[in-house]
């Protein structure tokens, strides 16, 4: 167990596409018992589960409706352990930001994980959400997202320049060349260390080295990845006390107002 604070910033209540691997299930109190383990002291994250894929489009606003009161449940049994994350959808954009203004008066500050390749849309960028998301912006909310294409994150971070953006998976994908050059050029993106990528020794050390420490996040995806194996990936590399510090939950704190 790691002697630092640690917040992670991507993780999934609710979550049980592993069922089919092993049959655990994940309830409120294992999700939080597991992380407490590992010597994790807090968590953020959306609520997802495998029966919110490949539904009808109009399906959609009931799930992220469905999935913003389990995310509250949460929160309501694990208390301050937990931060909850909401989903919003281009195709409902009233919906979405009555959901936002409900997550605000909730005292919810973040908005995502959010997942489009689950819910049947893609762009973060499209007139629909850029409205939904000026709304968060407007409400000092913080979003979270998987990646999309490097021009789509691009268009985004471009029309928001105050709205602070947490990208997924910073080595992920075949794309860390491309995160690194957005986070250059924008000082509103930000990167969690989570899954699909903290395999890639170095890529810590290289990225403070070119934007700083000040926008990376710790983060495991958790239930689907190990925590002890991300918080290993982020003590091997080579980085001073200051520098895990602001990783494992300086920038998590300053970001969500703690």
């Amino acid at each position: 167990m790691t002697q630092y604070k640690i917040i992670d910033f991507h993780a999934h209540p609710c979550y049980d596409f592993h069922l089919a691997n092993h049959g655990v299930k994940i309830s409120h109190e294992r999700f939080r018992d597991d992380l407490l383990a590992n010597g994790i002291t807090a968590v953020c994250g959306s609520a997802i589960w495998a029966d919110m894929t490949k539904k009808e489009p109009a399906a959609y606003e009931e799930v992220c409706i469905k999935a913003n009161r389990a995310a509250l449940a949460c929160r309501d049994a694990l208390g301050t352990f937990y931060q909850p994350g909401i989903h919003v959808h281009p195709r409902f954009i009233k919906t979405s930001c009555e959901e936002i203004a409900w997550a605000k008066a909730h005292g919810i500050k973040l908005i995502g994980e959010l997942v489009p390749y689950m819910m049947g849309w893609s762009r973060y960028s499209s007139p629909e959400m850029l409205e939904i998301l000026s709304y968060a912006d407007e409400l000092g909310m913080v979003v979270s997202m998987h990646p999309s294409v490097p021009d789509d994150m691009e268009a985004l971070a471009a029309a928001l320049p105050n709205l602070k953006l947490v990208y997924a998976h910073l080595g992920g994908y075949g794309q860390y060349e491309s995160h690194l050059a957005l986070m250059k050029k924008h000082d509103n993106v930000y990167f969690d260390y989570s899954a699909h990528g903290s395999d890639f020794d170095g890529i810590l050390r290289k990225t403070i080295n070119e934007v700083g420490c000040d926008r990376i996040l710790f983060g495991t995806d958790y239930p689907g990845v190990n925590p002890a194996s991300d918080i290993a990936a982020v003590l091997f590399e080579d980085l001073t006390p200051y520098e895990l510090e602001c990783i494992f939950h300086r920038n998590a704190e300053e970001l969500l107002r703690l």
